[in-house]
């Protein structure tokens, strides 16, 4: 393999070197880091931020963000448990649900339909009413929140039935059920991407909306389909979130949705839009999972995880930046092919 050509797988995979070299560290440092149950521990971690981060970075590469998922994931978790547990009148369960005990099977499909119409109605709004979509997925964050709120009195309800804690609590032989999912839906998602006219849209609209537009996409269409997808994804967290720690509670998910931006941006996604991967997303959540992990076993104090935390995604991102200036150089100083359209070459270094 040539310089060049190593140079540039390194490049393209910089974010998997980076979680590698994390490992090793945490390995040499601790007695515990690659046993099999610790691994399990981090790909648990990993199972509900993965798969908000998944709904996270398809909005990102339509070119907007979603700050309205962690809301939506306290909403679908206060509802489906409002709606399946039984009516209770004591003061500290004041919360106990509304008596109706419904199914999971019933509850299930109304909590996903709810984060997807939440989606929907961002993108809407956002797309139609030409607003901006951080503001309008702010509100609407509160807003989710505020309602979970006013259903829940702010209290805690415990006691959601076995069936519906299966995708949070159930195994396959040793295997959590929720790291099984999280994987099949970063294969799936990446598929999608890759492999479908959507994915081919979303990268258009991310990259150049009136270029997309030009070549006949639809970007309101495209970019209110990102939404939607998000919000179904918030709403599989929540529900995953839910039947592991089997109460809800309307603070569920808060703080979520910044860990999303940074997984999916330290993966290689564009806060611009236009440009990333489902598998380096993965990889940016799987690097903090093992960060979070790490530190705990090396005993770093508490009040230094966050800051430390912090400052090993800020390394991530310097080196992600320099990826992107190195392959622009690159594309700048590539000898240019006698008879070939100058429009070429900035398609390459756009990409």
């Amino acid at each position: 393999m040539s310089r060049a050509k190593l140079t540039q797988f390194v490049l393209d995979h910089l974010i998997w070197f980076i979680v590698l070299l994390v490992v090793i560290f945490f390995a040499f440092n601790t007695n515990n880091f690659l046993t099999g149950q610790n691994l399990i521990n981090i790909l648990l971690h990993t199972s509900v931020l993965g798969v908000m981060t998944i709904g996270q970075a398809i909005v990102l590469m339509s070119g907007n963000f979603d700050l309205s998922a962690e809301g939506n994931v306290s909403l679908v978790t206060v509802l489906a448990a409002w709606l399946m547990l039984p009516y209770q009148r004591s003061a500290v369960a004041q919360a106990g649900g509304i008596g109706w005990e419904l199914s999971p099977y019933i509850v299930i499909p109304f909590m996903l339909a709810v984060g997807t119409l939440a989606g929907w109605i961002n993108g809407m709004l956002i797309t139609r009413l030409r607003m901006n979509n951080f503001i309008v997925t702010l509100a609407m964050q509160l807003i989710l929140r505020g309602i979970a709120y006013v259903i829940s009195k702010g209290a805690y309800m415990p006691g959601t039935p076995a069936l519906f804690n299966w995708l949070g609590s159930g195994h396959i032989g040793p295997i959590p059920v929720s790291i099984i999912v999280t994987l099949l839906l970063f294969v799936l998602f990446g598929a999608i991407l890759s492999y479908t006219r959507f994915g081919r849209e979303l990268y258009a609209v991310g990259s150049n909306k009136e270029a997309a537009r030009a070549s006949g996409f639809k970007p309101h269409i495209t970019i209110t389909q990102a939404y939607m997808i998000g919000g179904f994804m918030a709403a599989i967290a929540g529900w995953m979130l839910l039947g592991r720690i089997q109460s809800s509670d309307p603070e569920l998910g808060a703080g979520m949705t910044l860990e999303t931006v940074a997984a999916a941006v330290i993966g290689g996604v564009a806060l611009t839009g236009g440009s990333g991967t489902i598998v380096g997303a993965f990889a940016g959540v799987l690097l903090l999972s093992v960060i979070d992990d790490g530190l705990n076993l090396v005993n770093v104090n508490p009040y230094w995880i966050t800051g430390v935390r912090g400052l090993i995604i800020l390394v991530a991102l310097l080196l992600e930046a320099q990826k992107v200036r190195v392959k622009i150089r690159a594309a700048k100083e590539k000898p240019k092919i006698p008879g070939e359209d100058p429009l070429s070459q900035t398609n390459v270094i756009a990409k």
